[in-house]
């Protein structure tokens, strides 16, 4: 199964003019072989009741309960539910990832880390920003301390005007 293509969309122009997302692995990735790739792992991993998936295998999840990160909404149906990258590979290619390998790049799209079930709508307005550039409605503070602490886990380096509107940002989020 293949990402959803818009991420790469709203690209600040002048910027990213290398960046692939291929570069990223051609999608979802099934690491264990069970048949249940990244999207259906983070979907079980974080629904709040038990999955149920499409008839035959156990590959495709189809129900379960969410409660998106940015409206705090419950989703019951997975087809309602997008993944999103909590860092944008488009934004991490700009700051570090053109330089790793591909194994590195792949395991960084399909760490469960990174990988939120939100609205398809809400992924799809966001794009390639970082939180400097675009908030979720709700859950902002935690929103941005995850993006901070998966950006130093991969030793992101994002621009000096991003890290002081980060750093300023959590420190509001503290008072």
């Amino acid at each position: 199964m293949s990402w959803s293509s818009l991420e790469g969309a709203q690209q600040p122009s002048g910027e990213q003019q290398d960046y692939e997302r291929s570069a990223f692995g051609h999608g979802w990735d099934d690491a264990d072989g069970d048949c249940q790739d990244s999207r259906a792992e983070a979907l079980i991993a974080t629904s709040t009741t038990p999955v149920r998936f499409a008839s035959g295998k156990r590959c495709r999840v189809i129900t379960g309960r969410w409660i998106s990160p940015f409206t705090n909404k419950v989703i019951q149906n997975a087809s309602n539910v997008d993944i999103d990258h909590v860092v944008p590979l488009a934004w991490a290619w700009e700051r570090g990832a053109k330089h790793w390998s591909d194994d590195k790049r792949q395991r960084f799209a399909n760490d469960h880390i990174n990988l939120w079930p939100v609205e398809a709508s809400l992924n799809r307005s966001k794009g390639a920003q970082g939180p400097d550039q675009w908030l979720p409605p709700a859950g902002r503070c935690g929103y941005v301390a995850r993006f901070v602490r998966i950006m130093k886990y991969y030793d992101l380096k994002p621009k000096s005007s991003e890290s002081e509107w980060m750093r300023a940002f959590l420190n509001g989020c503290r008072t």
